[in-house]
């Protein structure tokens, strides 16, 4: 059996031990001191065991959770975001698509209604609604996802609004 401790710590390795140091700082477990002196260890650590042995003494670390390398952890959550990330991307590429589709539906229903009088302009809906149903079949993007970068993209709007008026107020503090 291969022992875990002495494989190489990569750039990813070092950087978790760091946020799993910050998070116990944070919560209490380690001094200004402690965390000074673990963070330097951990920024210098060359295997996954001297990266373990910064986690001996703290609680919530099961001898399975020290053995593991932490880049095996981390390659799911890699994972993940390279997941949702080609999730934002599709559904950005159907909200363009659909722009288009919606923009030519209006333009030609109006067209159609006003200036050649047809006598079915109401058509261009219905073919509208399969031309952007279609728009989300070539783009293999399902309602839960929708949902999902939907509800992403809102609550980064309303993030970004929030450090705005944050911002906002400091530089009126300020008197800017």
């Amino acid at each position: 059996m291969t022992d875990d401790s002495t494989y190489r710590a990569g750039d990813a390795d070092r950087s978790e031990a760091l946020d799993r140091l910050g998070t116990y700082f944070a919560d209490g477990f380690l001094t200004v001191h402690e965390f000074d002196e673990r963070s330097g260890r951990a920024a210098g650590a060359q295997t996954h065991g001297e990266l373990a042995s910064l986690f001996d003494d703290l609680p919530g670390l099961s001898a399975s959770n020290r053995a593991e390398p932490p880049a095996h952890r981390m390659g799911s959550e890699v994972a993940a975001q390279e997941e949702l990330d080609d999730v934002l991307a599709r559904n950005r590429k159907v909200q363009a698509v659909d722009a288009v589709i919606w923009s030519v539906t209006m333009i030609a229903f109006f067209l159609g209604l006003f200036v050649f009088h047809w006598n079915f302009f109401w058509v261009v809906f219905p073919v509208a609604a399969l031309a952007s149903w279609g728009a989300r079949a070539v783009f293999q993007l399902s309602d839960e996802e929708e949902e999902l970068a939907e509800e992403l993209t809102q609550k980064e709007k309303e993030e970004r609004a929030e450090r705005l008026r944050l911002a906002a107020e400091k530089r009126r503090e300020l008197g800017q």
